[in-house]
């Protein structure tokens, strides 16, 4: 006899009665290996984003029609002209506060800056609530198209477009320059999904009286899923 066979405890099984008891073990490996497969496909591969862009789309921003030229940083006190009574002096404050409070916020990714002086561009990792969000902010002067160096943007106000007393939880912001005027800011934590406002400031510490002041701001609207 040329059949093919096997030796098992209770003496000689030919090769056909081997494979039938073979193949139920055989098929439940086979749907594990599948069910594994399936398993792996849904989780996220190595660096893939699990949250949101972040940048929101919509309407381009308008962009200024002329450029404002930027002076040297002042800080401390700043004496203004023609501002001898103290009542046009509160009265100048409010004026400037109200113009900042309607600065537009902007979608997409880069817009002139809120006193026409920088065009700003930004990129960020990957957004999600609770994990820390790296933002990358280019700044270049609209005024020679020279990289806005030095500005030193690590205090960004970041809160809830729909209720702006709700603010980022982060509290460590850091601004690192890695090449002119482009810089690494973070980790910012978004505590909630929903819309957000992040606003960057450049020059933050200089006095915004002097008209060519360097300092200046631009908002975006972030998305976090």
């Amino acid at each position: 006899m040329n059949r093919a066979c096997i030796q098992d405890v209770g003496g000689r099984i030919d090769g056909r009665e081997a494979w039938r008891r073979a193949r139920p073990a055989l098929w439940a490996l086979g749907a594990a290996l599948a069910l594994g497969a399936a398993c792996s496909d849904d989780e996220p591969a190595a660096g893939q984003c699990v949250g949101g862009p972040g940048a929101v789309d919509g309407a381009a921003a308008v962009q200024c029609e002329a450029a404002e030229p930027i002076g040297a940083c002042v800080t401390g006190a700043v004496e203004e002209e023609d501002h001898d009574e103290e009542h046009e002096a509160d009265a100048g404050a409010e004026e400037h506060e109200h113009e900042e409070e309607e600065h537009a916020t902007h979608f997409g990714r880069e817009a002139d800056d809120d006193e026409c002086k920088y065009h700003v561009r930004f990129e960020n990792t990957c957004v999600a609530v609770n994990q820390p969000v790296t933002f990358t902010l280019s700044l270049t002067r609209l005024i020679d198209g020279m990289p806005g160096a030095g500005t030193d943007p690590r205090y960004p106000e970041i809160y809830l477009a729909d209720d702006n007393s709700h603010l980022s939880p982060s509290n460590d912001i850091t601004a690192t320059e890695r090449s002119p005027g482009t810089y690494e800011i973070g980790p910012v934590v978004f505590d909630q999904s929903g819309r957000w406002v992040v606003r960057f400031h450049y020059f933050d510490t200089c006095s915004e009286i002097p008209e060519d002041s360097p300092h200046s701001h631009v908002a975006f609207y972030i998305d976090v899923p």
